[in-house]
């Protein structure tokens, strides 16, 4: 069981004992306003304690308490004992800054009222025993004197206990070396005069009770007042001495880091509990722990990197400022940043100093404790004060230590400097660095590594080593990426390897090495080689090396491109001659085949590869197509040409072309054992690379230069590189020409048959609205493209009759739009028209029609429309609906605008339809509106439809116009909703009015 839980369990059975021994005891009456009197005394008394740290706290509130039960009787004055003893507990709790626990709010309370009670009901039990007197009748003198002796035992005994609980034997001595002086002067000295608080209270009333207990709390105050200011001058003169002591210590220590850092540590253990102490120095992102104490134990040193979660110590770092944490389980939400660590027994508590030399924080100082409160605000303020002396100390000896080895190693490296530059010839310069490396400064081995313009790869030029290592290192050949070495080369900074056996990016040349430094060789940006240092110690590289490794890397650097300047001139100016050529050759060409046929001669001239294709992206077949073929047999040219590719090699190619800014070169080595990666080609051709460039124009891949050569591991160099990506610009632009030309050749041609089917389609349509005796007859016809898929049309009744009796018209709207749609309404019109003429009923004529279309046609394409025939003379309306949109009839006499629905479903959809029509009358002044989808779908700019109460509108607002007036009012408010938006489908108008 925990201490804590031990000692509330302590507490709660005193208080038990005192309750249950109360309860069987009678009360005898009392004056209320005594109680509260007394009750207010001792409550006052308790506020006003004091406290000698660690020892409990004292206060007079048992002179009160005493002289309570002399004046009220032991039974009440006990009761007043037990219930001031928890609440004043209780409240001193929640004043001060005590741990918020089970104990501190519940034990210790009623273990403090319990051991009063007891106190008091100890003397009474004494004094019935002795003088054979009950408790509600007992002698004064008896009574006082049992109390006397009682009191001052239980509540003590009680403290004695409660203390070898919670610390054990060392914990009981140390409370009573601190604390039996104040037991002694405060508690028990003045317990006589209790005697006299009785007489007052029992002789002169309530008022002089009253004085006398404000005479008490004076001196209680009085008391308290002495006694903090005992306890700061002593405290000043601890913390003075201490300082003063640490002072001279650290003036009197040697300029060395480690050596303060212990000395820190031994004068903080002087001031706080160190059990759990760490003291670290910041270094860059790192962070380490120079003294490292965890539960007493002594740990070695921790590096850790703060650059990703530097958590408590890195706010501390960023700010500057100290913090002090009371409870990490209460505070942890309110902390400026959580702990980094992790950890089954966190600490409780804890203080976290910076070390501050002049504005810059250098380091942090932690003191942590499993115990809740461990630590004051006085602690915090000491170790601030020491950190602030030692922060001084730290970054003098770091700086002085720094300049020392920096002098020394600027020294060493200005003398390799001066024998660099006097040697001229890189193949004496490279083995002469390796060798005043190694006897400058002590490392062994030393490597040089260039990379090479010609094929990118990474060769060994230089190194101290010899024997078989030596031999193992001339063989070797590295490409960027592979190694210590080649990821160095790749990412253009310093890589270290602290310990080569667990670090996978080592290839182990030479086989004692155990940790390896490559530092790359600059200028600019560019990395032309790579300076390799190791040792045959683990993490045998620091800081220092870096510095001086990358210092003579850039004096290197600048050493081996001087005398690469000349070469990389003359290859130059030999890849613009290239360039140059290949021009003047793709601009002879004035058609795609002629400038294929070029392009793919070119590279066997200028790289020489034996074998060199063209492939274009072809977009119907979704894939690359071989257009061009140089170098292979008559019989696999035939078998590649004009055939798609499938090749994942040159789907990867373009995959690469789309995600980068500028062309770059796709290898594929060993080609020959890849056959998948283009089955048509490589089956067949003994290809051993495959080099490939993207030809872009504008973003967009046009196709693909392939270079073929023999070798299964080719590598171009730089000015291949060069001139490959030069060329493929060249054709991408003469490409691209030919194409654009030929594209907009054939833009044209088939814009022009577009319009001849437009004027075809125009002609389809009526040339010329009917007339009629009392009728008003217009229509109108949009498409959204050049051709569209509505159309129209009117036939007299019976077929040639001059006048006409009745008059048969139709609406429709074909399932598609263009081309397609244009050429079903063609048919559509022809059956519907001849399904019609010989004048047989809507519904069964279109019926018909259904028939015909279906048998007609395959393309699963189909026609909504409205068929009617209309009386002339009686103004009756006879019509039939196969899914089209219901005409409006505006009704003049009334206002009402009505639909004209029958059961239907297009046509051509199904062999069989069935369809249904029905009749109605058009009176004088009445409006029939047929219209279709690409009316009332007109979408403006936030894709809001005009829909069909957008057109009932208009048709109310013109029906009084004549018919050609209400063609153009819908038309115009098309128009106006649309707001300049293209249409969307085509739009066909149908508008009959019978004359008032």
């Amino acid at each position: 069981m925990a201490r804590e839980h031990l000692l509330t369990w302590y507490g709660l059975l005193v208080g038990g004992v005192a309750l249950g021994w109360l309860l069987m005891l009678p009360v005898a009456p009392v004056a209320p306003a005594l109680v509260a009197l007394f009750a207010v005394i001792a409550f006052a008394a308790d506020l006003l304690a004091f406290r000698i740290p660690p020892a409990d706290v004292h206060s007079l509130a048992p002179l009160v308490i005493v002289s309570a039960g002399l004046a009220l009787g032991p039974v009440a004055g006990a009761w007043l004992a037990a219930i001031e003893g928890v609440i004043s507990g209780v409240v001193i709790l929640l004043l001060t800054n005590r741990p918020r626990t089970l104990f501190w709010l519940l034990g210790r309370p009623v273990l403090r009222g319990g051991l009063r009670a007891l106190g008091l009901l100890a003397g009474a039990w004494f004094a019935a025993l002795f003088s054979g007197q009950p408790f509600t009748n007992l002698p004064a003198e008896a009574l006082f004197g049992w109390t006397l002796i009682t009191f001052p035992v239980v509540t003590q005994a009680g403290r004695v206990l409660r203390e070898l609980l919670q610390g054990g034997r060392s914990g009981l001595a140390t409370w009573w070396r601190s604390a039996w002086r104040a037991i002694l002067g405060a508690e028990l000295a003045p317990l006589p005069l209790a005697w006299l608080g009785a007489a007052i209270a029992h002789d002169l009333g309530l008022l002089h009770l009253a004085l006398a207990g404000l005479a008490l709390i004076a001196s209680a105050a009085i008391l308290r007042r002495s006694s903090l200011n005992l306890q700061r001058q002593r405290r000043s003169v601890r913390e003075l001495a201490r300082l003063n002591e640490v002072s001279r210590a650290i003036i009197r220590s040697e300029l060395d880091v480690d050596a303060l850092c212990e000395l820190i540590y031994r004068e903080a253990s002087r001031i706080v509990d160190t059990s759990s102490f760490h003291l670290g120095l910041f270094n860059g992102n790192h962070y380490t722990l120079m003294v490292r104490v965890q539960d007493r134990v002594r740990l070695p040193r921790l590096t850790v990197d703060l650059s990703e979660n530097s958590g408590l110590i890195g706010w501390i770092r960023e700010t500057g400022r100290a913090i002090l944490v009371e409870d990490f389980t209460r505070e942890m939400d309110r902390l400026p940043a959580r702990p980094r660590y992790q950890s089954e027994r966190p600490p409780r508590s804890g203080i976290y100093v910076p070390l501050i030399a002049g504005e810059t924080v250098i380091g942090s100082i932690s003191v942590q404790s499993y115990e809740p409160a461990a630590f004051d605000a006085n602690d915090l303020r000491l170790i601030s004060l020491i950190a602030d002396q030692a922060a001084v100390a730290i970054a003098r000896a770091r700086a002085f230590h720094e300049a020392r080895q920096r002098a020394n190693q600027l020294q060493a490296i200005r003398e390799v400097s001066q024998q660099i530059t006097a040697i001229l010839n890189l193949d004496l310069l490279l083995p002469s660095i390796v060798r005043l490396i190694r006897e400058r400064f002590g490392y062994h081995p030393v490597h040089i590594f260039t990379v090479s313009p010609d094929d990118g790869r990474i060769y060994f030029r230089a190194s101290t080593a010899d024997g078989a290592d030596l031999e193992r290192l001339r063989a070797l050949s590295l490409r960027v990426g592979q190694g210590l070495v080649g990821e160095a080369v790749q990412r253009g900074e310093p890589l270290l390897a602290g310990d080569v056996l667990s670090d996978r990016r080592v290839i182990r040349d030479t086989l004692q090495t155990r940790s390896e430094l490559a530092v790359p060789l600059r200028v600019g940006a560019t990395v032309i080689g790579v300076l390799d240092v190791q040792s045959d110690e683990p993490d045998d590289f620091n800081e220092d090396d870096l510095f001086v490794m990358r210092t003579l890397a850039d004096q290197i650097a600048i050493a081996i491109e001087s005398a690469n300047a000349y070469t990389a001139q003359q290859e130059e100016a030999w890849t613009l001659n290239a360039l140059l050529q290949i021009a003047e050759n793709i601009g002879r060409a004035t058609t795609l085949p002629d400038l294929l046929a070029t392009v793919v001669r070119l590279p066997p001239l200028l790289l020489g590869c034996p074998r060199c294709y063209v492939a274009l992206w072809d977009r119907e077949q979704g894939d690359f197509v071989v257009r061009a073929v140089y170098g292979l047999p008559v019989a696999v040219r035939a078998a590649i040409i004009d055939a798609p590719a499938r090749s994942p090699f040159l789907w990867r190619l373009r995959e690469r072309a789309a995600e980068a800014d500028q062309p770059r070169l796709e290898m594929l080595w060993q080609a020959h054992d890849n056959p998948d990666q283009w089955p048509g080609l490589l089956a067949v051709a003994q290809s051993g690379s495959l080099v490939g460039l993207p030809i872009s124009a504008r973003n967009a891949l046009l196709g693909v230069l392939v270079l073929d050569y023999n070798d299964p591991f080719i590598s171009l160099s730089a000015r291949q590189q060069n001139l490959c990506t030069g060329a493929a610009a060249q054709i991408a632009g003469a490409l691209e020409s030919l194409l654009l030309a030929a594209e907009a050749a054939e833009a044209a041609r088939l814009e022009q048959e577009l319009r001849v089917a437009r004027e075809i389609q125009q002609s389809l349509l009526p040339t010329r609205l009917p007339v009629a005796q009392g009728w008003q007859i217009d229509a109108a016809w949009q498409s959204a493209r050049l051709v569209g898929g509505d159309f129209y049309d009117f036939w007299p009744l019976p077929a040639g009759a001059d006048p006409p009796r009745e008059l048969g018209f139709v609406i429709a709207d074909v399932s598609d739009k263009g081309v397609p749609a244009a050429m079903f309404m063609t048919m559509a019109r022809s059956l519907v028209r001849a399904a019609a003429l010989d004048g047989s009923p809507p519904a069964r004529a279109m019926e018909r029609a259904n028939r015909w279309l279906y048998r007609d046609s395959e393309s699963g394409m189909f026609v909504t429309l409205f068929y009617a025939r209309l009386d002339l003379a009686s103004g009756r309306l006879c019509y039939t609906c196969a899914g089209h949109n219901p005409p409006l009839v505006y009704r003049s006499a009334t206002g009402a605008i009505e639909e004209l629905r029958t059961p239907g479903i297009a046509l051509g959809v199904l062999a069989e339809v069935t369809l249904h029509e029905a009749e109605t009358a058009l009176a004088p002044g009445d409006v029939l509106v047929c219209y279709t989808d690409g009316v009332t779908e007109t979408v403006n700019e936030v894709l809001a439809p005009l829909d069909v109460e957008g057109l009932r509108a208009v048709i109310k607002t013109y029906a009084a116009a004549p018919a050609g007036a209400i063609v153009q009012a819908i038309l115009a408010a098309i128009a106006r909703h649309s707001h300049g938006q293209p249409p969307f489908d085509d739009i066909t108008l149908i508008v009959i009015k019978r004359a008032p």
